[in-house]
């Protein structure tokens, strides 16, 4: 049995690399994008076939996946939707609350699926497209309860033709976790940089190359997440601030043994993420 064709808008990092690794695994990809020359350098680099007839081209699409900005998925999603009524839909956007809610009618006919791959890079454009990045990674699904099982299947089909490992958690599940996970780090990287001074510059080595990395991203994109996510990334704040308080209040005090409970507990959170893949992932939000 041939592979789906699946229809890729939006070719940055993200749709771009996904169009590498399944052009590279055998499933005939179509590539659209804004900016037809985008779409044309995807295919000029060989991740399928560009195309400019978005209606014709649903018609021949099985799945499409929409990795445009946040705020643009659910409108996007909504416009192609009702261009065909043969494709599923997908997306990549690492907040799903609100994309869920605007999509709840698709979801339950079966023809949305939200998913989340845990990858990516400071580094965008097609031209950063990476044919593994999706590779061992941990992509999160979010379909509803009423969602039909086919669709989810298929969506799940794609992910694991690229390499990633599966979880499904509801959407308010997955957004209060990846707040954890992904957003507040950001936050906190960003923070820790934007201390740095000029006369601290010089002397900044890996520590802080490391800690502050993903600091550099677009802040197109990362202010967009926040926003829509703001609940969840505000809750984290508050819970952070009154931790970096605790270790204040220890080191006014002179307090070793809090200030050595309270390094203690950021280890245990670092190797809670090396063990991450010999750990079971929870299953949230799924029908028993």
């Amino acid at each position: 049995m041939s592979a789906p064709t699946v229809l890729i808008s939006s070719l940055g990092l993200m749709g771009g690399s996904l169009a590498a690794a399944l052009t590279r695994v055998g499933w005939p990809v179509l590539l659209h994008h804004r900016r037809p020359e985008v779409a044309l350098r995807g295919e000029e680099l060989g991740y399928g076939k560009a195309v400019s007839d978005l209606a014709q081209s649903l018609a021949h699409a099985d799945l499409v996946v929409v990795c445009t900005p946040v705020s643009a998925i659910a409108p996007t999603i909504r416009a192609m939707a009702a261009l065909h009524a043969r494709p599923v839909f997908t997306d990549v956007g690492s907040v799903k609350g609100a994309i869920c809610a605007d999509l709840d009618d698709l979801a339950r006919s079966g023809r949305f699926v939200g998913s989340h791959p845990m990858a990516g890079s400071h580094l965008q454009g097609i031209d950063h497209a990476q044919a593994n990045l999706y590779h061992d990674c941990m992509t999160i699904l979010t379909p509803l309860a009423e969602t039909p099982a086919a669709p989810v299947t298929l969506v799940e089909k794609m992910w694991r033709a690229v390499g990633s490992r599966l979880c499904r958690f509801s959407p308010a599940d997955h957004d209060r976790a990846v707040a954890e996970a992904s957003h507040l780090p950001h936050v906190l990287a960003a923070a820790a940089a934007s201390q740095l001074g000029a006369t601290a510059a010089p002397l900044a080595a890996t520590g802080f190359r490391d800690t502050t990395r993903v600091a550099g991203g677009s802040i197109d994109m990362w202010s967009d997440i926040l926003l829509h996510n703001r609940q969840a990334v505000g809750s984290g704040l508050v819970a952070m601030r009154e931790h970096l308080a605790q270790l204040a209040r220890a080191l006014a005090a002179g307090d070793e043994t809090a200030v050595r409970a309270w390094l203690e507990a950021g280890r245990e959170g670092r190797q809670r993420f090396e063990h991450h893949a010999v750990m079971d992932v929870p299953i949230l939000g799924e029908e028993a």
